[in-house]
């Protein structure tokens, strides 16, 4: 497996894996334009991880606003390529390119996997509270917060 740069060429592929993955629950609802989903506002780098020539995973970093601290996000794995490290490799990517000495990031309380990640690469958490956004149920999930020093 290997780690690069995002490149245009990534992103359909990229929309296939999402989809697989959307299937296990992330993200909540289907986004109406994918593509641009996976490139959200203030994105400042992205990478991806290739197994066997073939796109597994997506991470990016993005500051949504300015004077926002860095944020992870739109982490991804395909459910196939899941416990082989793969996340691990995206989050470390990440890691080392973020701006600044902090990033942070959020994740649900209903995927104990995630935030166990996060806890084991030493992210700490520093809150919990309702999400800015609503399942298609219509139910808002709890968000875990978490932060991170890096660089």
């Amino acid at each position: 497996m290997r780690i690069h740069e995002r490149a245009e060429t990534d992103l359909d592929p990229l929309v296939e894996v999402l989809w697989r993955v959307h299937g296990t629950g992330y993200p909540a609802g289907w986004p109406d334009a994918p593509r641009e989903w996976i490139s959200p506002d203030g994105l400042l780098g992205a990478w991806v991880a290739i197994d066997d020539d073939q796109v597994v995973g997506h991470v990016a970093v993005a500051v949504p606003a300015p004077g926002r601290m860095a944020e992870l996000t739109r982490l991804f794995v395909d459910p196939a390529h899941r416990g082989k490290g793969v996340a691990d490799a995206l989050l470390a990517a990440a890691e080392d390119a973020a701006p600044g000495t902090h990033m942070r990031l959020d994740v649900t309380e209903e995927t104990p996997d995630a935030w166990r990640l996060y806890e084991r690469r030493g992210w700490c958490m520093t809150g919990r509270g309702p999400a800015d956004w609503c399942k298609p149920s219509g139910e808002v999930p709890t968000v875990r917060y978490y932060a991170k020093r890096v660089g």
